[in-house]
């Protein structure tokens, strides 16, 4: 059951789609039509008609975030590429779809991640794979719909996969899950951890190593809290509300800014050893959620970061086995930051 504040946006979106409405049937009157029986059977005519109703529309810049602010308020929907979940969540629709040998690929992707952790070991190099869940793990009470099963258990399913193959992993979902009734594991907006997320699974991480017998060149970390900004995430491509989203939403989100520096034990420029890399994707690149900053807090050490935006868990993994880094001065351990979603596409996708 939709809530006031709902109804009345349903109701104010409808009522300015009516106008927008009128405008165009004025824009249709009074525009310069096509015209002739070949231009219609080639094509043409609506190629045409398009080009000549846009020039003629008076509220041509506006009709893209009319018709996104209608389909948000109205429908509680978003362009492909995004679900649009309760109060103003976002979702990416890549955590609900189901693709072509979906149980292949995660089994590919266990092998690989399997490899990987056997090419590491013997250069003496400790692997910690994190699996990242998907937000909407975490977050199934903001969905309106359930989504299918496959996309549901298909973490429990790779952890299976990795456990046979004798891969130990961490699994972030019971970290973030306990941050959804304080500070948020996820952005609201966004694909991605927010901040008190990524802190709490750098802290994860660390606990986790303080049960290794690997030692770590100490650092000096010093993480210092920034000003709360605007953020607009990720998502918001795919509900382009624009100069609308004050009436319409979606809501103006903030996050919290925070910045990390550090001093190896070797000083500012003597010969420092750095002993962990990390490898991953935007969770573990954008400079947002400060992850790479985290974990060196958290560690009490510095950490070389090698994650990509764009290119998925396992691209950045070969960059980095492929690095004079890697060849030269390799680390002592290698955190790896696995979104889950990915490990059922094609790796070479």
């Amino acid at each position: 059951m939709m809530s006031l504040n709902e109804k009345s946006q349903m109701l104010a979106s409808v009522g300015f789609v009516v106008s927008l409405a009128a405008v165009g049937l004025g824009t249709h009157i009074s525009m310069d039509k096509p015209s002739g029986a070949n231009s219609a059977i080639s094509g043409a005519f609506q190629s045409m008609y398009e080009a000549g109703f846009t020039q003629a529309n008076p509220l041509n810049t506006m009709s893209i975030s009319a018709m996104g602010a209608f389909k948000f308020a109205a429908f509680q929907q978003a362009e492909p590429g995004a679900i649009v979940g309760k109060d103003g969540w976002l979702f990416t629709a890549e955590e609900f779809e189901v693709g072509l040998n979906f149980y292949e690929n995660l089994s590919r992707s266990a092998t690989e991640i399997a490899r990987v952790q056997a090419i590491l070991k013997q250069q003496g190099i400790t692997l910690i794979p994190v699996i990242v869940p998907d937000k909407a793990d975490v977050y199934p009470e903001h969905l309106w719909m359930d989504r299918p099963m496959e996309v549901v258990t298909r973490r429990a399913h790779l952890l299976s996969l990795l456990a046979a193959r004798n891969v130990a992993v961490l699994d972030a979902f019971d970290t973030l899950a306990p941050h959804k009734t304080w500070g948020g594991g996820f952005i609201k907006d966004d694909t991605h951890w927010s901040p008190t997320g990524s802190r709490a699974v750098a802290e994860m991480i660390a606990a986790h190593h303080a049960r290794l017998d690997v030692e770590l060149t100490s650092a000096t970390v010093t993480t210092t809290q920034g000003p709360t900004v605007n953020f607009d995430g990720d998502l918001l491509q795919f509900v382009p509300t624009g100069a609308l989203r004050t009436a319409f939403g979606p809501a103006q989100n903030q996050i919290d800014t925070y910045t990390t520096t550090v001093e190896a034990a070797g000083g500012l420029f003597g010969d420092i050893t750095v002993d962990v890399a990390l490898v991953g994707t935007s969770f573990s690149a954008k400079s947002e959620w400060n992850f790479a900053g985290f974990l060196q807090d958290a560690l009490g050490a510095d950490v070389l970061n090698f994650a990509i935006s764009g290119e998925g868990p396992f691209r950045p993994m070969q960059d980095f086995l492929a690095s004079d880094t890697f060849q030269n001065t390799p680390p002592k351990i290698v955190v790896w930051e696995i979104p889950a979603r990915y490990t059922s596409k094609d790796m070479n996708q």
